[in-house]
């Protein structure tokens, strides 16, 4: 699998870190990050993605490999205009996107501000952030990360050494196999790999992200988004309820649900070849790649 590393500058000056994979000939899908993960939940997935797409992403700001933000920008609209600087500095005036968990917010919000640059729209357990009124309506727990991210960056050392240990605990993989996290389908060596990248990011920085862009709810970004749209979602899903997606899918009216039971919130590690083939496949549905979506 051939990867060209790169960086360009953002919207305010951010130095973003830059990866495309496969031949980049063929027509691209643009990957969009989920807050603190590289690419291990798509590690099985690639090759096959790769077999009739490049796939483009890149390192949110201030996480892994790219800059700090330059200015105070750090939320959803930041990275949506960050999706936009990468695009074009790959020469793509548009192409699908695919995300995963929160990288789902910022999916949404390019689709809504950039809808010329999404031609469709694939969302792997992807939200619009968390609402804190689904706490009291629905008793959606999750919703809360948000705000404990908020306080715990009050604390960034307590949190990356917590989170340092976890990752440096050689029976990791056998604790997580154990706690009934993942599915037993699994890629547990992904799993504890994508928790390593996560601890080797600046805790803080990673907290304040997840605080501004999983805290956002934005329902008025699902307006004026006519990209075909796939969401797919687990039926053992912890952070993504069934009812968040369907709030997406009912903004959207062309917008088609898969749900695969027995999967939770990391089923990209779970079911890549189902995964990669319903992808594959609901690309194929499209129209041909034209020019506009050509490198």
């Amino acid at each position: 699998m051939h990867e060209t590393q790169g960086s360009v500058e953002s919207f305010d000056g951010t130095a973003l870190a830059t990866h495309h994979l496969g031949d980049t000939t063929s027509p691209p899908l643009v990957l969009v990050p989920a807050v603190g993960s590289n690419l291990a939940p798509w590690r099985r997935m690639i090759p096959r993605l790769l077999e009739q797409r490049h796939l483009v992403t890149w390192d949110l700001r201030g996480l892994h490999a790219s800059g700090p933000p330059a200015t105070d920008h750090r939320d959803a609209g930041a990275s949506a205009e960050d999706a936009v600087a990468v695009m074009d500095d790959a020469g793509i005036d548009a192409a699908p996107v695919i995300a995963w968990s929160t990288g789902g917010r910022i999916a949404i919000e390019l689709a809504h501000r950039y809808p010329e640059r999404v031609t469709s729209l694939i969302l792997v357990c992807g939200m619009n952030g968390y609402p804190l009124s689904r706490l009291l309506r629905n008793f959606d727990l999750p919703v809360v990360l948000p705000t404990l991210a908020g306080i715990g960056k009050h604390f960034p050392v307590l949190f990356g050494k917590a989170l340092d240990g976890l990752s440096a605990r050689p029976e990791l993989a056998g604790i997580v196999r154990q706690s009934g996290l993942l599915a037993p389908t699994a890629d547990v060596a992904a799993f504890v790999d994508m928790l390593k990248g996560t601890a080797e990011c600046d805790p803080k920085a990673f907290l304040t992200a997840y605080e501004m862009i999983a805290g956002d709810p934005s329902p008025e970004a699902l307006e004026g988004i006519e990209a075909p749209t796939m969401l797919i979602l687990g039926s053992r899903d912890r952070f993504t309820s069934r009812g968040l997606s369907e709030q997406i899918a009912s903004a959207l009216p062309g917008s088609v649900i898969h749900e695969y039971e027995g999967a939770t919130h990391f089923l990209p590690l779970e079911f890549p070849a189902r995964l990669a083939g319903d992808i594959t496949a609901f690309l194929a549905t499209l129209p041909s790649p034209t020019a506009q979506e050509a490198p």
